[in-house]
């Protein structure tokens, strides 16, 4: 077991792994097999050790989701007062719509009335 050091060109942090050998028969060779400890301090050169957990930090206003306060619960209230009001402008869009609809539908058959009057060339 040793600890291997891997340097990030871009960033300039070093990681640290612990790394163990491993054998495998199919391939007949030797594989390492690392386990992340933390990274190294940029004054000190010490490990600054990992907190176990996976992925990035959250930040204090970081929220994922919408419609979210503060925590992680969900204001139920607030979703229902914005959906309930998109739905009351959908419906009121929807009858100027069907309202428009009617109207040049009877403009149409009166064109058609008309049309049907005149005589043929």
């Amino acid at each position: 077991m040793s600890v291997v050091r891997y340097v990030n060109k871009k960033t300039g942090r070093v990681a640290l792994y612990e790394s163990t050998s491993h054998y495998d028969p199919e391939t007949k060779q030797s594989r390492p097999i690392r386990k992340y400890l933390g990274t190294e301090g940029p004054e000190t050169g010490e490990l600054v050790p990992s907190s176990g957990k996976r992925g990035r930090k959250k930040g204090p206003g970081d929220n994922a989701g919408h419609g979210k306060k503060g925590g992680t619960e969900t204001d139920y209230r607030f979703l229902a007062e914005t959906l309930k009001k998109e739905c009351m402008e959908k419906d009121a869009r929807i009858r100027s719509l069907e309202h428009r609809n009617q109207l040049l539908r009877s403009s149409l058959d009166r064109i058609k009335e008309i049309a049907s009057h005149m005589p043929e060339a």
